[in-house]
């Protein structure tokens, strides 16, 4: 099960960049997805909903779809919701998020912990928080799910991080670039 759930995390956070959903033509809900993540990867900071609903009513795409497809993005660590949902109207419809925006990530923070895994291979949360928070980094988890989602380590079920090997610096194979 764990295994799935990150497939999952994987495949969405990398609809934006190229591979995952984007990849594989005629899926309608693929071309929806990669056309929400291009319009919100170009926005500054954060959307209004009702904004992200009047751009899929132009595209034929309603609104139980579009509040599904924010969800699972959401849940799924692709996009952020910074004001939470509106009350729900009704039950069985998906939570309004009111405004949402891509999860973005500091490139310094990133480029420090990169350095770090370059040098520390494998590390416990704990010790990789502390030690990220002395180098300066303002937000740990951004830079480290930023990190993971290009591939430079992957985290483990038991909380270990682990950088990928063709990644590692110094006596590894080569080193982040």
């Amino acid at each position: 099960m764990l295994k799935k759930e990150r497939d999952k995390f994987v495949l969405a956070i990398g609809l934006g960049y190229g591979n995952g959903i984007r990849s594989s033509e005629g899926d309608p809900l693929a071309k929806i997805t990669s056309e929400l993540l291009d319009l919100l990867g170009r926005a500054k900071g954060t959307v209004e909903y009702e904004e992200l609903e009047r751009w899929a009513e132009e595209r034929g795409v309603g609104k139980y779809t579009l509040r599904m497809l924010l969800n699972d993005l959401v849940e799924e660590g692709v996009l952020v919701a910074p004001e939470g949902f509106l009350e729900q109207e009704c039950e069985l419809e998906p939570p309004r998020p009111k405004k949402i925006g891509i999860r973005r990530a500091d490139q310094k923070d990133v480029d420090r912990m990169k350095d770090y895994l370059s040098e520390y291979w494998s590390v416990g949360l704990l010790r990789l928080f502390e030690d990220m928070v002395r180098a300066g980094v303002k937000d740990v988890n951004e830079a480290l799910k930023e990190v993971i989602r290009l591939g430079y380590a992957e985290l483990s079920r038991i909380g270990v991080v682990n950088a990928e090997p063709l990644r590692r610096g110094k006596s590894g194979s080569r080193s982040l670039p």
